[in-house]
């Protein structure tokens, strides 16, 4: 499936807080055989969330995945938004109520307005149990795309993803990936040489990535693909091993 993910809040944008949940998300979807299109982050703005749903939804995006305020503080908007986006209403769901009344009454708090709160989603949400912490998160299905609420802290995001991610974003296939590393040739000189074998390979995608200067450089190559097809292995280590040859005959030192 077409994925896409939207982190939500300003410490991300300021660098305050490193964007782990993105980059912990697309490596789960893309191990689970979909195709993560585009990530993007936006401040705590009900219009930025909203405008970046509406764009995910038209681009045909089929699993819309964000992060970030379902807790109980007043810049924590990003239910009220989704339901201001999608034109739902926002109500007190029963279920996610029962889930956060269990949370503070195990911690001997009270049910504050604040607390409530994390229980207020958009009309049609099916909740998240939050194994983790208090909030939950929450899907919807809007116009063909569904659409996935996970709160920010990245433990929560974890612990919620694999409880419930086999209902939204089950295994369809599989990541094939393929390592080669070279020195005593500069990135440049490879270029040629994998344009051609994406030419050759359109269903895999073979990346450079530089460790060093173009003077003094180590390469990594990955080869990779996700297919539910066991072949696509052998093609892939194939690929990998033709491309091992030809750099020793440019050349380079492949190394482990």
């Amino acid at each position: 499936m077409r994925v896409q993910i939207l982190s939500i809040g300003y410490e991300l944008l300021i660098g305050r807080v490193v964007n782990t949940n993105a980059s912990w998300l697309s490596t789960e979807a893309t191990r689970r055989g979909h195709t993560v299109e585009r990530i993007v982050c936006v401040g705590d703005s009900e219009s930025w969330i909203g405008s970046e749903l509406d764009y995910s939804v038209a681009s045909g995006a089929q699993v819309i995945i964000t992060t970030g305020g379902l807790g109980p503080t007043f810049d924590d908007i990003t239910a009220q938004a989704v339901a201001k986006a999608l034109g739902r209403n926002l109500v007190l769901n029963e279920a996610a109520f029962s889930m956060v009344a269990k949370k503070y009454e195990s911690l001997g708090l009270p049910l504050t307005p604040e607390r409530r709160k994390m229980a207020e989603l958009p009309e049609g949400s099916v909740p998240l149990e939050n194994p983790i912490g208090t909030a939950p998160g929450f899907t919807l299905t809007h116009k063909g795309a569904r659409i996935v609420c996970l709160p920010g802290v990245p433990e929560e995001v974890k612990g919620i993803f694999l409880k419930h991610a086999d209902n939204f974003l089950p295994q369809e296939g599989e990541l094939f990936e393929q390592s080669v590393r070279v020195t005593g040739l500069p990135e440049s000189t490879l270029a040629p040489l994998i344009a051609e074998l994406v030419r050759k390979n359109p269903y895999l995608y073979i990346k450079s990535h530089p460790k060093g200067s173009e003077g003094e450089s180590l390469i990594e190559v990955h080869v990779y693909t996700v297919s539910n097809n066991p072949r696509v292995r052998e093609l892939c280590s194939s690929v990998a091993e033709k491309l091992r040859a030809e750099l020793v005959r440019i050349g380079g030192k492949v190394v482990d």
